[in-house]
């Protein structure tokens, strides 16, 4: 099993940690397993298309001579292919070569939105038994779970930018998902490096929160901010009714399938409303600290800080997740950053100004002057330590000289995306001449990014206290 251990740079601090409370000392981080920490040992596998020599994990795909559904048709309406038979995932063989080697099946299609249009694509997959059941499975030292994600750095010709984000997020924050390099291949064809990543859902190891009683209408849940037409249990909460995510919406993503029920579904919508709505009283509702008891304080500190460094614009309008313990506090949840770091395809966004000022409660939360005190305090100590430029930059070049001969097989497999003759609108940064032509240019261009950015910040950070100076709020209220 695997636990999420706390461990202090500071000794002497004593604290305790209850299921309902997950604070975290400022000199405090989680655990977590750097896979480019590991060692390099090089193995060979026999597969049907000869052998295959690597020191990563293999995962092969068989999709039983059927077309992998989810990719995106042409077109401006958001329309995605079916397999042969009309279906929206198919059941493929799935097999994992290396530590923890087995054989499954598994529901099988593209993920993704944009995405979706790359020629390398990403992918969900979901474990089943013959009878097509959800079989949990570990893999790598990550915990047993149905549910995965198959993310193919495609615009991030770095190979870099989830895995990064995510393990430096897992040593902060609550959870984030955990993430592997894999090499993988479908139908027997060669697709390059992949990150295999856990996704956000309810499971041990992953959001830690309580199946509902059998006879209750109450419920820890998890919901998702995304684009409207993507969504699958829409809530009609506060923030839909005030037109605060418009044209996103809020999902509920837990509970669904066999805990799902309408009046979980009421209670989730009426308890995730309440909240929003008290956040959304800041800061005439704030007395004694009031909003301190209904978010993870520091959890929405962390947020903010590493989505502000790796200039995720996306995050607080698409795949923005929160979960709630029912004994517990609103805490938000990392996810995708394919588009950080000026990897954004339509638009260029430089290493100034801040991104999550205006998005979803924080907005709020900024006019409270103790959260954005704590904010800055929390990014300075940050900056000092699990953020500072020198672990960032040693992060980078450990990945790099982790994957080492895998990078070469990626890039040879994609020559294309280094290619501005093949360049296209639909897998490549706009205009062309943002795409880098070599592997060494990506990583030029991402981490003198990175260090610039962190630069603005470390010197632009104090103009957060402007956002909770009365003058930008005092005729503002909501009643």
């Amino acid at each position: 099993m695997k636990a999420r251990v706390l461990y202090l740079l500071v000794p002497i601090v004593i604290f305790t940690l209850a299921i309902t409370v997950s604070f975290i000392e400022p000199d405090t981080f989680y655990n977590r397993t750097l896979q480019h920490e590991s060692t390099k040992d090089v193995q060979s596998y026999n597969l049907p298309m000869g052998a295959f020599s690597t020191h990563l994990p293999v995962v092969s795909v068989n999709t039983r001579s059927q077309r992998i559904p989810g990719g995106r048709l042409p077109g401006d309406v958001e329309r995605y292919e079916l397999s042969e038979q009309g279906l929206s995932e198919i059941n493929v063989e799935v097999t994992f070569f290396g530590e923890d080697a087995f054989v499954s099946d598994a529901m099988f299609r593209v993920r993704g939105n944009s995405s979706r249009l790359f020629e390398k694509k990403s992918y969900a997959m979901t474990f089943v038994e013959a009878d097509f059941t959800e079989k949990n499975i570990g893999i790598l030292g990550m915990e047993p779970d149905d549910n995965w994600a198959l993310h193919g750095p495609a615009l991030d010709r770095t190979l870099l930018r989830n895995y990064l984000a995510m393990n430096l997020t897992g040593e902060l924050m609550p959870y984030a998902p955990d993430v592997r390099f894999v090499e993988l291949f479908v139908n027997d064809q060669y697709e390059g490096v992949y990150v295999l990543m856990e996704t956000v859902s309810k499971g041990e190891g992953r959001v830690n929160i309580p199946t509902p009683d059998r006879n209750s209408v109450m419920t820890s849940y998890i919901v998702e901010i995304d684009r409207e037409a993507k969504l699958e249990f829409p809530l009609n909460d506060f923030l839909v009714d005030t037109y605060r995510l418009y044209p996103s919406a809020t999902d509920l993503t837990y509970p669904t399938d066999r805990q799902y029920t309408d009046a979980r579904f009421d209670f989730v919508n009426r308890d995730f409303s309440k909240l929003a709505k008290n956040i959304y009283q800041i800061p005439y509702a704030t007395e004694k600290n009031a909003y301190k008891d209904w978010i993870d304080e520091t959890a929405f500190y962390d947020y903010f800080i590493i989505n502000e460094l790796f200039r995720n614009i996306d995050a607080g309008y698409y795949s923005t997740y929160f979960y709630r313990h029912l004994r517990g506090k609103l805490t938000p949840v990392v996810w995708d950053f394919n588009n950080s770091l000026d990897n954004y395809q339509e638009t260029v966004f430089d290493e100034t100004g801040f991104s999550m000022t205006q998005v979803v409660f924080y907005e709020q939360l900024l006019k409270e002057a103790r959260f954005v005190e704590g904010l800055i305090e929390r990014y300075r100590n940050l900056r000092k330590s699990r953020l500072s430029d020198e672990r960032l930059i040693t992060m980078v070049d450990d990945s790099i000289n982790y994957l080492g001969d895998a990078i070469s097989r990626n890039n040879q497999r994609w020559d294309r995306y280094y290619d501005h003759e093949q360049y296209s609108p639909d897998d490549f940064l706009i205009p062309v001449e943002r795409n880098p032509t070599t592997y060494n240019q990506a990583v030029n261009q991402m981490t003198t990014f990175l260090l610039a950015r962190g630069q603005w910040l470390d010197e632009h950070i104090d103009a957060l206290y402007q956002y909770s100076h009365p003058s930008r709020h005092s005729f503002e209220s909501i009643k």
